[in-house]
Protein backbone atom coordinates (compact mmCIF):
# COMPACT_ATOMS: atom_id res chain seq x y z
CA UNK A 1 0.00 0.00 0.00
CA UNK A 2 1.34 3.62 -0.66
CA UNK A 3 0.19 6.28 0.88
CA UNK A 4 -0.73 9.60 -1.06
CA UNK A 5 -1.14 12.89 0.28
CA UNK A 6 -2.79 16.53 0.29
CA UNK A 7 -0.08 19.70 0.28
CA UNK A 8 -1.51 20.07 4.18
CA UNK A 9 -0.37 16.84 5.06
CA UNK A 10 3.13 17.26 3.54
CA UNK A 11 3.43 20.23 5.60
CA UNK A 12 2.71 18.21 9.16
CA UNK A 13 5.38 15.61 7.89
CA UNK A 14 8.50 17.69 7.10
CA UNK A 15 7.20 19.62 10.36
CA UNK A 16 7.39 16.69 12.56
CA UNK A 17 10.53 15.50 10.78
CA UNK A 18 12.18 19.08 11.97
CA UNK A 19 10.72 19.84 14.76
CA UNK A 20 9.96 16.65 16.59
CA UNK A 21 12.94 14.30 15.20
CA UNK A 22 15.50 17.14 15.00
CA UNK A 23 16.54 16.27 11.14
CA UNK A 24 17.58 19.92 10.12
CA UNK A 25 15.42 21.34 6.98
CA UNK A 26 18.43 21.67 5.04
CA UNK A 27 19.22 18.10 5.14
CA UNK A 28 15.50 17.35 3.81
CA UNK A 29 16.18 19.73 1.13
CA UNK A 30 19.51 18.54 0.23
CA UNK A 31 17.91 14.66 0.24
CA UNK A 32 15.71 16.48 -2.56
CA UNK A 33 18.23 17.32 -4.46
CA UNK A 34 19.86 14.14 -4.59
CA UNK A 35 16.97 12.59 -5.95
CA UNK A 36 16.56 14.47 -8.67
CA UNK A 37 20.30 14.28 -9.22
CA UNK A 38 19.88 10.20 -8.99
CA UNK A 39 16.92 10.19 -11.25
CA UNK A 40 18.61 12.43 -14.58
CA UNK A 41 22.29 11.54 -14.08
CA UNK A 42 21.97 8.91 -16.98
CA UNK A 43 20.78 12.07 -19.32
CA UNK A 44 24.17 14.12 -17.90
CA UNK A 45 27.17 14.97 -19.68
CA UNK A 46 29.57 17.91 -19.58
CA UNK A 47 27.90 19.33 -23.10
CA UNK A 48 24.96 18.94 -21.86
CA UNK A 49 22.92 22.61 -21.48
CA UNK A 50 20.47 22.85 -18.15
CA UNK A 51 18.55 25.38 -16.86
CA UNK A 52 16.85 25.43 -13.46
CA UNK A 53 14.02 27.72 -12.79
CA UNK A 54 13.86 28.48 -8.82
CA UNK A 55 11.30 30.27 -6.87
CA UNK A 56 11.83 31.67 -3.36
CA UNK A 57 10.89 29.16 -1.35
CA UNK A 58 12.10 25.48 -0.52
CA UNK A 59 10.86 24.07 -3.83
CA UNK A 60 13.53 26.63 -5.42
CA UNK A 61 15.90 25.74 -3.02
CA UNK A 62 16.28 21.88 -4.22
CA UNK A 63 16.55 23.71 -7.32
CA UNK A 64 19.31 25.69 -6.01
CA UNK A 65 21.01 22.93 -4.34
CA UNK A 66 20.64 20.45 -7.42
CA UNK A 67 23.02 23.65 -8.88
CA UNK A 68 25.30 23.10 -6.98
CA UNK A 69 25.39 18.82 -7.59
CA UNK A 70 25.73 19.65 -10.75
CA UNK A 71 28.80 21.98 -10.78
CA UNK A 72 30.68 19.58 -8.67
CA UNK A 73 30.73 17.12 -11.15
CA UNK A 74 31.57 19.42 -13.57
CA UNK A 75 28.26 20.34 -15.22
CA UNK A 76 27.33 23.63 -15.39
CA UNK A 77 23.56 24.95 -15.03
CA UNK A 78 22.22 28.20 -15.93
CA UNK A 79 20.04 29.05 -12.87
CA UNK A 80 16.76 32.05 -12.87
CA UNK A 81 15.57 32.98 -9.38
CA UNK A 82 12.49 33.81 -9.93
CA UNK A 83 10.39 36.30 -7.16
CA UNK A 84 11.17 38.72 -4.62
CA UNK A 85 14.33 37.35 -3.45
CA UNK A 86 13.93 39.45 -0.40
CA UNK A 87 11.15 37.31 0.39
CA UNK A 88 13.54 34.10 0.32
CA UNK A 89 12.58 31.28 2.79
CA UNK A 90 15.55 30.69 5.25
CA UNK A 91 16.77 27.80 3.45
CA UNK A 92 16.72 28.55 0.04
CA UNK A 93 18.43 31.92 1.91
CA UNK A 94 21.19 29.44 2.59
CA UNK A 95 21.45 27.93 -0.75
CA UNK A 96 21.55 31.12 -2.35
CA UNK A 97 24.37 32.01 0.08
CA UNK A 98 26.29 28.30 -0.51
CA UNK A 99 26.10 29.28 -4.62
CA UNK A 100 27.78 32.97 -4.32
CA UNK A 101 30.13 32.06 -2.02
CA UNK A 102 31.39 28.69 -4.64
CA UNK A 103 31.14 31.76 -7.41
CA UNK A 104 28.35 30.14 -9.38
CA UNK A 105 26.38 32.72 -10.75
CA UNK A 106 22.54 32.98 -10.16
CA UNK A 107 20.49 35.19 -12.85
CA UNK A 108 16.93 36.63 -12.11
CA UNK A 109 16.24 37.50 -15.82
CA UNK A 110 14.47 34.99 -17.88
CA UNK A 111 16.47 32.73 -20.15
CA UNK A 112 16.77 32.85 -23.79
CA UNK A 113 19.28 30.01 -24.96
CA UNK A 114 18.11 26.49 -25.71
CA UNK A 115 18.46 24.05 -23.61
CA UNK A 116 18.63 20.34 -23.48
CA UNK A 117 17.03 19.90 -20.36
CA UNK A 118 14.73 22.50 -17.97
CA UNK A 119 14.35 22.27 -14.06
CA UNK A 120 11.22 23.43 -12.75
CA UNK A 121 11.28 24.71 -8.90
CA UNK A 122 9.22 27.80 -8.78
CA UNK A 123 6.29 26.38 -5.87
CA UNK A 124 6.34 22.82 -5.19
CA UNK A 125 2.91 21.52 -3.56
CA UNK A 126 2.37 24.63 -1.47
CA UNK A 127 0.45 26.67 -4.35
CA UNK A 128 -2.74 27.59 -3.73
CA UNK A 129 -3.46 30.59 -6.03
CA UNK A 130 -3.36 31.21 -9.84
CA UNK A 131 -0.24 31.76 -11.57
CA UNK A 132 0.16 35.20 -13.02
CA UNK A 133 3.01 37.93 -13.93
CA UNK A 134 6.62 36.94 -13.95
CA UNK A 135 5.80 33.62 -12.74
CA UNK A 136 3.42 33.27 -15.49
CA UNK A 137 5.33 34.14 -18.05
CA UNK A 138 8.46 31.46 -16.38
CA UNK A 139 5.71 28.91 -16.79
CA UNK A 140 5.19 29.69 -20.36
CA UNK A 141 9.33 29.90 -20.81
CA UNK A 142 9.64 26.57 -19.33
CA UNK A 143 6.78 25.16 -21.63
CA UNK A 144 8.07 26.77 -24.66
CA UNK A 145 11.77 25.18 -24.04
CA UNK A 146 9.57 21.45 -23.67
CA UNK A 147 7.63 22.06 -27.06
CA UNK A 148 11.16 22.74 -28.59
CA UNK A 149 12.35 19.42 -27.18
CA UNK A 150 14.12 19.89 -24.12
CA UNK A 151 13.69 17.21 -21.37
CA UNK A 152 11.34 19.07 -18.71
CA UNK A 153 11.95 18.27 -15.15
CA UNK A 154 9.24 19.11 -12.25
CA UNK A 155 10.64 18.96 -8.17
CA UNK A 156 7.74 17.29 -6.53
CA UNK A 157 5.18 18.56 -8.67
CA UNK A 158 4.88 20.70 -11.69
CA UNK A 159 4.35 24.51 -10.65
CA UNK A 160 0.84 25.23 -11.25
CA UNK A 161 -0.61 21.94 -10.57
CA UNK A 162 -2.44 21.69 -7.56
CA UNK A 163 -1.15 19.21 -5.07
CA UNK A 164 -4.51 18.45 -3.89
CA UNK A 165 -7.02 17.98 -6.25
CA UNK A 166 -4.92 18.29 -9.89
CA UNK A 167 -5.90 21.39 -10.37
CA UNK A 168 -4.64 23.66 -12.99
CA UNK A 169 -4.01 26.92 -11.03
CA UNK A 170 -3.97 29.35 -14.38
CA UNK A 171 -1.06 27.80 -16.08
CA UNK A 172 0.91 24.90 -15.28
CA UNK A 173 3.94 23.17 -16.35
CA UNK A 174 3.74 20.16 -18.43
CA UNK A 175 6.74 18.14 -17.34
CA UNK A 176 7.96 14.83 -18.80
CA UNK A 177 9.29 13.36 -15.47
CA UNK A 178 8.09 14.49 -11.93
CA UNK A 179 10.37 13.65 -8.89
CA UNK A 180 7.69 13.42 -5.71
CA UNK A 181 9.61 13.72 -2.68
CA UNK A 182 8.74 11.35 0.28
CA UNK A 183 5.03 10.88 -0.81
CA UNK A 184 2.93 10.78 -4.08
CA UNK A 185 0.14 13.86 -4.14
CA UNK A 186 -3.03 13.61 -5.31
CA UNK A 187 -2.62 16.26 -7.61
CA UNK A 188 0.32 13.78 -9.28
CA UNK A 189 -2.98 11.39 -10.20
CA UNK A 190 -5.90 12.99 -10.33
CA UNK A 191 -6.66 14.56 -14.00
CA UNK A 192 -6.12 17.19 -15.06
CA UNK A 193 -2.68 17.69 -13.33
CA UNK A 194 -1.76 13.47 -13.92
CA UNK A 195 -1.41 14.92 -17.83
CA UNK A 196 0.96 17.01 -17.05
CA UNK A 197 3.07 15.39 -14.50
CA UNK A 198 4.53 12.86 -17.05
CA UNK A 199 5.96 10.05 -15.49
CA UNK A 200 6.06 10.33 -11.36
CA UNK A 201 8.59 8.47 -9.50
CA UNK A 202 8.24 9.18 -5.78
CA UNK A 203 11.53 9.38 -3.72
CA UNK A 204 12.33 8.91 0.03
CA UNK A 205 13.87 11.83 1.14
CA UNK A 206 14.54 10.99 5.03
CA UNK A 207 11.29 11.76 6.69
CA UNK A 208 10.20 9.20 9.21
CA UNK A 209 7.25 7.53 8.41
CA UNK A 210 4.60 9.75 10.28
CA UNK A 211 1.80 8.49 9.56
CA UNK A 212 2.36 4.70 11.55
CA UNK A 213 1.67 7.43 14.73
CA UNK A 214 -1.89 6.79 14.44
CA UNK A 215 -2.70 9.55 11.94
CA UNK A 216 -3.59 8.41 8.34
CA UNK A 217 -2.89 10.23 5.29
CA UNK A 218 -6.15 11.33 2.61
CA UNK A 219 -5.59 8.70 0.41
CA UNK A 220 -3.37 5.48 -0.56
CA UNK A 221 -3.45 3.23 -3.48
CA UNK A 222 -2.37 -0.46 -4.24
CA UNK A 223 0.54 -1.77 -6.17
CA UNK A 224 0.55 -5.32 -7.73
CA UNK A 225 2.53 -7.07 -4.69
CA UNK A 226 -0.47 -5.37 -2.31
CA UNK A 227 -3.35 -7.62 -4.20
CA UNK A 228 -1.25 -10.83 -3.56
CA UNK A 229 -2.37 -12.21 -0.34
CA UNK A 230 -5.29 -10.00 -0.24
CA UNK A 231 -7.55 -12.51 -2.27
CA UNK A 232 -9.20 -14.70 -0.61
CA UNK A 233 -7.70 -18.65 -0.40
CA UNK A 234 -10.02 -20.81 -1.78
CA UNK A 235 -10.59 -23.70 0.54
CA UNK A 236 -9.64 -27.28 -0.71
CA UNK A 237 -12.39 -28.61 1.14
CA UNK A 238 -15.34 -26.17 -0.22
CA UNK A 239 -17.96 -26.70 -2.60
CA UNK A 240 -19.55 -24.43 -4.58
CA UNK A 241 -21.78 -22.94 -1.85
CA UNK A 242 -18.39 -21.86 -0.31
CA UNK A 243 -17.23 -19.91 -2.70
CA UNK A 244 -20.39 -17.40 -2.92
CA UNK A 245 -24.08 -17.37 -4.02
CA UNK A 246 -24.41 -14.71 -6.17
CA UNK A 247 -28.17 -12.77 -7.30
CA UNK A 248 -27.87 -11.01 -10.23
CA UNK A 249 -30.59 -8.74 -10.89
CA UNK A 250 -30.06 -7.34 -14.26
CA UNK A 251 -31.29 -7.24 -18.15
CA UNK A 252 -34.39 -5.57 -19.15
CA UNK A 253 -36.37 -6.74 -22.09
CA UNK A 254 -33.77 -7.29 -24.86
CA UNK A 255 -31.18 -6.00 -22.25
CA UNK A 256 -29.09 -9.12 -22.32
CA UNK A 257 -25.67 -8.07 -22.60
CA UNK A 258 -25.30 -6.31 -19.70
CA UNK A 259 -26.47 -9.43 -17.95
CA UNK A 260 -24.06 -11.64 -19.70
CA UNK A 261 -21.26 -9.31 -18.91
CA UNK A 262 -21.67 -8.69 -15.50
CA UNK A 263 -22.55 -12.65 -15.16
CA UNK A 264 -19.55 -14.19 -16.67
CA UNK A 265 -17.39 -11.69 -14.35
CA UNK A 266 -19.12 -12.91 -11.09
CA UNK A 267 -18.07 -15.87 -12.23
CA UNK A 268 -14.22 -15.88 -13.25
CA UNK A 269 -14.27 -13.74 -10.47
CA UNK A 270 -14.28 -16.59 -8.00
CA UNK A 271 -17.90 -17.00 -7.26
CA UNK A 272 -19.32 -20.54 -6.83
CA UNK A 273 -22.92 -20.14 -7.83
CA UNK A 274 -25.02 -17.27 -9.94
CA UNK A 275 -28.65 -16.83 -10.18
CA UNK A 276 -30.31 -14.08 -12.56
CA UNK A 277 -33.27 -12.14 -12.36
CA UNK A 278 -34.05 -10.62 -15.72
CA UNK A 279 -36.79 -10.09 -18.30
CA UNK A 280 -38.39 -12.78 -20.32
CA UNK A 281 -36.79 -11.83 -23.56
CA UNK A 282 -33.42 -12.48 -22.76
CA UNK A 283 -33.86 -16.37 -20.96
CA UNK A 284 -32.50 -18.09 -24.35
CA UNK A 285 -29.59 -16.18 -25.05
CA UNK A 286 -28.20 -16.09 -21.28
CA UNK A 287 -28.91 -20.08 -21.36
CA UNK A 288 -26.67 -20.62 -24.33
CA UNK A 289 -24.32 -18.25 -23.56
CA UNK A 290 -23.68 -18.76 -19.89
CA UNK A 291 -25.42 -22.23 -18.94
CA UNK A 292 -23.52 -22.12 -15.57
CA UNK A 293 -26.33 -19.67 -14.57
CA UNK A 294 -29.53 -20.23 -13.19
CA UNK A 295 -32.06 -17.85 -14.39
CA UNK A 296 -35.78 -16.90 -12.84
CA UNK A 297 -37.04 -15.05 -16.16
CA UNK A 298 -40.35 -12.95 -15.42
CA UNK A 299 -42.97 -12.46 -18.45
CA UNK A 300 -44.86 -9.22 -17.23
CA UNK A 301 -44.09 -8.81 -13.94
CA UNK A 302 -41.82 -9.94 -11.39
CA UNK A 303 -43.34 -12.44 -9.22
CA UNK A 304 -42.39 -11.09 -5.72
CA UNK A 305 -42.67 -14.70 -3.87
CA UNK A 306 -39.85 -15.92 -6.52
CA UNK A 307 -37.70 -12.72 -5.58
CA UNK A 308 -37.81 -13.18 -2.26
CA UNK A 309 -36.77 -16.46 -2.27
CA UNK A 310 -33.77 -15.61 -4.81
CA UNK A 311 -32.63 -12.76 -2.39
CA UNK A 312 -32.97 -14.84 0.90
CA UNK A 313 -31.07 -17.45 -1.03
CA UNK A 314 -28.23 -15.13 -1.85
CA UNK A 315 -24.87 -14.09 -0.02
CA UNK A 316 -24.44 -11.06 -1.81
CA UNK A 317 -26.40 -9.02 -4.48
CA UNK A 318 -25.72 -7.15 -7.47
CA UNK A 319 -28.19 -5.54 -8.90
CA UNK A 320 -28.93 -2.24 -11.65
CA UNK A 321 -27.29 -3.32 -14.83
CA UNK A 322 -29.30 -2.55 -17.46
CA UNK A 323 -32.76 -3.30 -15.82
CA UNK A 324 -34.54 0.37 -17.00
CA UNK A 325 -36.05 2.56 -14.62
CA UNK A 326 -39.65 1.33 -15.29
CA UNK A 327 -41.87 -0.14 -12.43
CA UNK A 328 -40.25 -3.85 -12.71
CA UNK A 329 -37.13 -2.34 -12.00
CA UNK A 330 -38.72 -0.32 -9.00
CA UNK A 331 -40.34 -3.20 -8.07
CA UNK A 332 -36.98 -4.97 -7.79
CA UNK A 333 -34.75 -2.63 -6.04
CA UNK A 334 -37.61 -2.07 -3.58
CA UNK A 335 -37.51 -5.89 -2.53
CA UNK A 336 -33.97 -5.80 -2.76
CA UNK A 337 -33.09 -2.54 -0.30
CA UNK A 338 -36.20 -3.02 1.99
CA UNK A 339 -34.67 -6.47 3.63
CA UNK A 340 -31.84 -4.57 4.54
CA UNK A 341 -28.92 -6.67 5.28
CA UNK A 342 -27.67 -8.70 2.75
CA UNK A 343 -24.23 -7.83 1.08
CA UNK A 344 -25.25 -5.40 -2.44
CA UNK A 345 -23.42 -3.95 -5.11
CA UNK A 346 -25.62 -1.65 -7.31
CA UNK A 347 -25.21 -0.28 -10.04
CA UNK A 348 -26.04 1.87 -13.42
CA UNK A 349 -29.96 1.81 -13.76
CA UNK A 350 -30.34 0.97 -9.71
CA UNK A 351 -28.70 4.43 -9.11
CA UNK A 352 -30.78 6.12 -11.41
CA UNK A 353 -33.85 4.56 -9.46
CA UNK A 354 -32.67 5.47 -5.81
CA UNK A 355 -31.45 9.17 -6.99
CA UNK A 356 -35.47 9.42 -8.18
CA UNK A 357 -37.52 7.66 -5.77
CA UNK A 358 -37.87 9.07 -2.20
CA UNK A 359 -38.42 5.59 -1.13
CA UNK A 360 -35.80 3.75 -2.18
CA UNK A 361 -33.44 6.93 -0.34
CA UNK A 362 -35.36 5.92 2.68
CA UNK A 363 -34.94 2.13 2.47
CA UNK A 364 -31.11 2.93 1.67
CA UNK A 365 -30.65 4.95 4.71
CA UNK A 366 -32.29 2.05 6.72
CA UNK A 367 -29.87 -0.52 5.49
CA UNK A 368 -27.28 -1.90 7.69
CA UNK A 369 -24.04 0.37 7.78
CA UNK A 370 -21.29 -0.37 4.80
CA UNK A 371 -23.05 -3.48 3.43
CA UNK A 372 -24.28 -1.69 0.06
CA UNK A 373 -21.17 -0.62 -2.39
CA UNK A 374 -22.70 2.20 -5.08
CA UNK A 375 -20.44 2.41 -8.34
CA UNK A 376 -21.90 5.67 -10.32
CA UNK A 377 -20.00 7.22 -12.65
CA UNK A 378 -19.96 11.11 -12.25
CA UNK A 379 -23.51 11.65 -13.81
CA UNK A 380 -25.09 8.90 -11.30
CA UNK A 381 -22.65 10.79 -9.45
CA UNK A 382 -24.50 13.94 -9.26
CA UNK A 383 -27.73 12.69 -9.86
CA UNK A 384 -27.43 10.97 -6.35
CA UNK A 385 -26.34 14.02 -4.46
CA UNK A 386 -27.76 16.61 -6.08
CA UNK A 387 -25.24 18.77 -7.16
CA UNK A 388 -23.70 20.11 -10.40
CA UNK A 389 -20.71 18.52 -12.06
CA UNK A 390 -18.88 21.61 -11.93
CA UNK A 391 -19.28 21.23 -8.21
CA UNK A 392 -18.16 17.65 -8.26
CA UNK A 393 -14.80 17.86 -10.46
CA UNK A 394 -13.70 20.33 -8.06
CA UNK A 395 -13.21 18.14 -5.41
CA UNK A 396 -14.30 14.78 -5.90
CA UNK A 397 -12.89 12.74 -2.67
CA UNK A 398 -14.78 15.48 -0.39
CA UNK A 399 -18.28 14.65 -1.99
CA UNK A 400 -17.70 10.88 -2.41
CA UNK A 401 -16.76 10.87 1.22
CA UNK A 402 -19.94 13.15 2.04
CA UNK A 403 -22.50 11.01 0.43
CA UNK A 404 -20.60 8.02 1.70
CA UNK A 405 -20.89 9.03 5.49
CA UNK A 406 -24.13 10.03 4.71
CA UNK A 407 -25.91 7.03 3.25
CA UNK A 408 -24.15 4.82 5.03
CA UNK A 409 -22.03 3.11 2.40
CA UNK A 410 -19.01 2.23 0.36
CA UNK A 411 -19.22 4.15 -2.98
CA UNK A 412 -16.78 3.34 -5.68
CA UNK A 413 -17.01 6.98 -7.95
CA UNK A 414 -16.20 5.85 -11.71
CA UNK A 415 -14.02 8.41 -13.35
CA UNK A 416 -11.06 8.34 -15.05
CA UNK A 417 -9.58 7.77 -11.55
CA UNK A 418 -11.41 6.04 -9.97
CA UNK A 419 -11.65 6.74 -5.95
CA UNK A 420 -13.41 4.66 -3.24
CA UNK A 421 -14.65 6.35 0.08
CA UNK A 422 -16.21 4.40 3.06
CA UNK A 423 -19.15 5.22 5.35
CA UNK A 424 -16.33 5.44 8.59
CA UNK A 425 -14.75 8.13 7.01
CA UNK A 426 -11.34 5.75 6.43
CA UNK A 427 -8.82 7.01 3.95
CA UNK A 428 -10.26 7.34 -0.12
CA UNK A 429 -8.77 4.47 -2.28
CA UNK A 430 -7.49 6.26 -5.14
CA UNK A 431 -7.06 4.04 -8.28
CA UNK A 432 -3.55 4.04 -10.73
CA UNK A 433 -4.85 0.79 -12.98
CA UNK A 434 -7.31 1.04 -16.02
CA UNK A 435 -6.59 3.22 -18.98
CA UNK A 436 -9.17 5.00 -21.51
CA UNK A 437 -9.22 2.11 -23.95
CA UNK A 438 -12.16 0.97 -21.21
CA UNK A 439 -14.01 3.91 -21.70
CA UNK A 440 -16.36 1.64 -23.17
CA UNK A 441 -20.09 0.14 -22.95
CA UNK A 442 -20.11 -2.36 -20.70
CA UNK A 443 -16.94 -1.48 -18.65
CA UNK A 444 -19.09 -1.10 -15.40
CA UNK A 445 -20.99 -3.72 -15.82
CA UNK A 446 -17.62 -5.81 -15.53
CA UNK A 447 -16.65 -3.56 -12.47
CA UNK A 448 -20.09 -4.93 -10.62
CA UNK A 449 -19.15 -8.31 -11.24
CA UNK A 450 -15.76 -8.94 -10.17
CA UNK A 451 -16.81 -6.50 -7.17
CA UNK A 452 -19.92 -8.61 -6.66
CA UNK A 453 -18.08 -11.95 -6.29
CA UNK A 454 -15.09 -10.43 -3.85
CA UNK A 455 -17.75 -8.90 -1.99
CA UNK A 456 -18.74 -12.91 -0.93
CA UNK A 457 -15.48 -12.94 0.74
CA UNK A 458 -13.89 -9.87 1.61
CA UNK A 459 -14.82 -7.06 3.84
CA UNK A 460 -16.98 -4.32 1.66
CA UNK A 461 -14.39 -1.62 1.54
CA UNK A 462 -11.38 -4.21 0.59
CA UNK A 463 -13.84 -6.16 -2.01
CA UNK A 464 -14.71 -2.41 -3.67
CA UNK A 465 -10.49 -1.46 -3.77
CA UNK A 466 -9.27 -4.62 -4.69
CA UNK A 467 -12.27 -5.29 -7.52
CA UNK A 468 -11.27 -1.85 -8.99
CA UNK A 469 -7.67 -2.48 -8.73
CA UNK A 470 -8.29 -5.93 -10.73
CA UNK A 471 -10.74 -3.76 -12.71
CA UNK A 472 -7.90 -1.87 -13.84
CA UNK A 473 -5.23 -3.87 -14.29
CA UNK A 474 -7.46 -6.24 -16.36
CA UNK A 475 -7.84 -3.50 -18.81
CA UNK A 476 -4.35 -2.40 -19.19
CA UNK A 477 -3.66 -6.03 -19.99
CA UNK A 478 -6.42 -5.58 -22.70
CA UNK A 479 -5.02 -3.02 -24.39
CA UNK A 480 -1.77 -4.09 -24.33
CA UNK A 481 -3.22 -7.33 -26.42
CA UNK A 482 -5.71 -5.50 -28.27
CA UNK A 483 -5.18 -1.82 -28.34
CA UNK A 484 -7.09 0.82 -26.82
CA UNK A 485 -9.30 1.59 -29.34
CA UNK A 486 -10.71 -1.94 -30.77
CA UNK A 487 -10.94 -2.70 -26.71
CA UNK A 488 -14.30 -4.40 -25.51
CA UNK A 489 -15.82 -4.86 -22.25
CA UNK A 490 -15.89 -8.73 -22.38
CA UNK A 491 -11.94 -7.88 -23.22
CA UNK A 492 -11.30 -7.02 -19.82
CA UNK A 493 -13.59 -9.28 -18.36
CA UNK A 494 -11.49 -12.22 -20.21
CA UNK A 495 -8.23 -10.82 -18.91
CA UNK A 496 -9.55 -11.10 -15.02
CA UNK A 497 -9.59 -14.96 -15.41
CA UNK A 498 -6.15 -14.74 -16.75
CA UNK A 499 -5.13 -12.11 -14.20
CA UNK A 500 -7.08 -14.24 -11.18
CA UNK A 501 -4.92 -17.12 -12.71
CA UNK A 502 -1.58 -16.08 -11.94
CA UNK A 503 -2.76 -15.04 -8.85
CA UNK A 504 -3.21 -18.27 -8.03
CA UNK A 505 -0.21 -19.52 -9.61
CA UNK A 506 1.57 -16.45 -7.33
CA UNK A 507 -0.07 -17.66 -4.30
CA UNK A 508 1.03 -21.20 -4.83
CA UNK A 509 4.72 -20.69 -5.45
CA UNK A 510 5.00 -18.35 -2.11
CA UNK A 511 3.41 -21.42 -0.31
CA UNK A 512 6.16 -23.85 -1.56
CA UNK A 513 8.90 -21.96 -2.07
Amino acid sequence: MEYIVTSKEMRECDMTAIKDCGIPAMVLMERAALSVFSEIEAFLSETIRIAIFAGCGNNGGDGLALARLLAEKGIHADIFLIGNTEKLSVECGSQLSILKQLGITVNSKSAKAEYDMVVDCLFGTGLTREITGIYEEAVRAINCYGEKGSRVIAVDIPSGVCADSGKILGCAVKAELTVALQYGKAGHYLYPGKMLCGHTVVHNIGIPEFFKQGKEPSFFSYRVEDIHGSLPERAAFGNKGTFGRILLVAGSRDMAGAALLCGKTILRSGAGMLKIITAAENRDLILRELPEAMIYAYEDRPEEEKVRQSIAWADVIVAGCGISTDENAELLMEMILEQGEKRAVIDADGLNLIAREVSLQEKLLKYQKGRVILTPHPGEFIRLAGISMNTYKENPAFYLRKLAKEYGCVIAGKDAVTLVASPDERMVYLNRTGNDGMATAGSGDVLAGVIGALSASLEYFQAACCGVFLHGLAGDMAAEKQGKRGMLASDISAELKELLKEETAEREKRIWS
